[in-house]
């Protein structure tokens, strides 16, 4: 069996690496009983790890039931080199402990029920591609995304109690096109205090209007839109004071 020449990382050595030799049916155990020579760590309380030449190979930690060549250990190969107590077991890892300590509210929060891959899956070395399976996968095709434009000319006025938005046939023909006369649910408004979305859907395209934030508030119970086939959409927004609005959104 061929011998692996390999790089050794101490710990606080800023990088600077020593060679080792061992042979490629070495397992983990003749490994750290060499590295035990080197650095004078005990063999037991080692945890290695190794790192193939290319520039993007994973860190992976030696498995002690394993020979090195058996894991994928090529020559070159770098071995990082810790104690025990660097170790920083999952559960006290800074990720959890914020999760932990902040529940929902923890930046980390999206990685709170995340699974690990399957050990088989995680380090792949030469072979065909493995691929991931899903379990909730169907063989039924993927519905078709549709696309979602903006619609980007409008006009409004300030008329005492409400303020209207009017989105016209000269604008935005297509969309008015798609609102039809307002049957079926092609046009759905939501009216927020300081906020509205309009939508209008057709069989291949739908069209969004967002103002958020609007420059006062509305009464959203009372604010309520109006298609005229072929012509335009009408929103009338119900103000909650009676104050002039000289602008419709409020920069952000």
């Amino acid at each position: 069996m061929a011998a692996l020449c390999l790089r050794l990382i101490t710990p606080n050595s800023d990088g600077a690496a020593n060679s080792i030799e061992v042979p490629a049916d070495a397992s983990s155990i003749d490994l750290k009983r060499k590295v035990e020579k080197v650095l004078s760590i005990p063999h037991n309380e080692q945890l290695l790890f190794f790192q193939n030449g290319s520039r993007n190979a994973a860190k992976v930690e030696l498995d002690a039931e394993r020979t090195l060549g058996a894991q994928g250990v090529q020559v070159g190969a770098v071995v990082t080199v810790k104690h025990v107590t660097e170790q920083v077991m999952k559960e006290n890892s800074v990720l959890r402990q914020s999760i932990s300590k902040n529940g929902g509210s923890s930046y980390y929060y999206a990685h709170a029920n995340e699974k690990e891959l399957p050990l088989e899956l995680r380090y792949v070395y030469g072979g065909a591609p493995a691929k991931l399976t899903n379990a909730d996968a169907t063989n039924s095709p993927a519905e078709p995304q549709i696309l979602t434009k903006a619609i980007a000319k409008y006009s409004w006025a300030d008329e005492g109690d409400f303020v209207c938005i009017y989105v016209g046939h000269e604008d935005e023909a297509d969309a008015i096109k798609a609102a039809n006369d307002g049957k079926g649910g092609e046009v759905e408004v939501k009216f927020q205090p300081k906020a509205l979305e309009l939508k209008i859907f057709a069989e291949s395209r739908h069209y969004c209007l967002v103002l958020d934030p609007l420059e006062n508030e509305i009464i959203a119970d009372e604010s309520k839109h109006r298609v005229s086939a072929g012509k335009r959409v009408t929103l009338k927004l119900r103000k909650k004071r009676s104050v002039t609005w000289t602008r419709l959104e409020r920069p952000k």
